[in-house]
């Protein structure tokens, strides 16, 4: 019988572990938790010790209240949802781009105030929820003066468009809305976009026949996955940031090209970082991902391979292609031929081999 004990060993205790929240959002006794979300932070009563997370640590760790180790009951949600437990069932290291049914060269077709890179992923959820094809989107909200990052649950077309133009190059768990979408609002038909770790806990999650993580398989409707290289804890980049004179409510935009990391300023000026240079901020669970696209999606998006103020997008199963098609004939979307694969595919081979 599996616990966050085997867990612990096998991805948290190997610095492998991605940051995705799925664990702490699954555990039915809340007995997961990150470091910020600590309920631990007390002295204690016999040896007057503070019991606080560890600080240096990226993992979950636990409450020591798991019902497994201390009832001997049945469980193991945690362990099935981690994208990091791999199986002969996931797809091999070697599927590059993975499957691919159609791929377009899109932007929004409405009015957005604040979008990255063709503001695709906005528009297809607003009028997923417009339509009611969805009833909730788990996105990633940034403080635009701090640039920190929080999961957020939009219930809305209105919510989801406020979360426009978030950053996803910062690490954060995601997937710790799912328990907030699913357990206590009872939402049905969830959309999750996330980085390719991210769509991972989705595909683990959809295909495990764990009892306790029914009511999360019948709830996730759409897995729009976002192209990744890597991403960056946020203290340690931006404490990088400032070593440049660089204040976090100064930066636009950040993104990873032709082997650099370059952030954008609002006033038009460019800072070039060069990935060596910023590895030290990487999580060190994005050392051990191969996955840049999100092969494990219904759709990936992603500003490789098409014009600046476009995005790429991959279709790859008849559920996200109605999605698509939907946006489209609604007007949220605009799209055509001219994807270019080969800076994509030349990214895939480079995080590949970095495995």
């Amino acid at each position: 019988m599996k616990s966050y004990l085997n867990l612990k060993e096998e991805v948290w205790d190997k610095n492998i572990c991605s940051g995705c929240g799925a664990c702490v959002a699954v555990c039915p006794v809340d007995n997961i938790y990150f470091k910020e979300e600590s309920p631990i932070k007390f002295l204690c009563d016999e040896c007057a010790c503070i019991i606080v997370p560890v600080e240096n640590e990226e993992h979950p760790m636990s409450a020591e209240f798991c019902k497994v180790t201390l009832y001997d009951v049945s469980c193991g949600a945690c362990y099935d949802a981690c994208p990091k437990i791999k199986d002969s069932s996931d797809p091999p290291v070697d599927v590059g781009i993975g499957k691919i049914i159609k791929m377009l060269k899109a932007k929004s077709g409405i009015n957005l105030k604040n979008f990255q890179n063709g503001g695709v992923v906005t528009a297809l959820l607003a009028n997923a929820f417009e339509e009611g094809l969805i009833d909730g989107a788990l996105v990633m909200m940034e403080d635009n003066w701090t640039l920190e990052p929080e999961p957020y649950l939009a219930t809305s077309k209105e919510e989801v468009i406020k979360s426009s133009g978030s950053k996803y190059n910062w690490n954060v768990p995601i997937l710790r809305a799912l328990k907030e979408a699913v357990i206590d609002k009872k939402l049905r038909k969830i959309a999750v976009v996330g980085t390719p770790c991210v769509m991972d806990a989705i595909y683990k999650i959809m295909k495990s026949d764990n009892d306790l993580l029914k009511p999360f398989r019948d709830s996730i409707r759409l897995k729009i996955g976002l192209f990744c290289f890597e991403t960056y804890d946020y203290d340690k980049m931006i404490k990088i940031l400032k070593e440049s004179n660089i204040e976090p409510w100064k930066v636009k935009k950040m993104e990873i090209e032709k082997g650099k990391l370059i952030v954008k300023l609002i006033n038009g000026d460019t800072v070039e970082y060069n990935l060596k240079n910023v590895e030290h901020a990487m999580r060190m669970g994005c050392k051990s991902c191969w996955d840049f696209t999100g092969i494990t999606s219904d759709i990936s998006i992603g500003n490789v391979g098409t014009p600046v103020g476009y995005s790429t997008v991959l279709i790859r199963t008849k559920w996200g292609e109605g999605f698509i098609d939907r946006a489209h004939k609604n007007g949220y979307i605009e799209f055509e031929e001219g994807v270019n694969l080969k800076p994509i595919e030349k990214l895939v081979e480079l995080k590949r081999k970095r495995k």
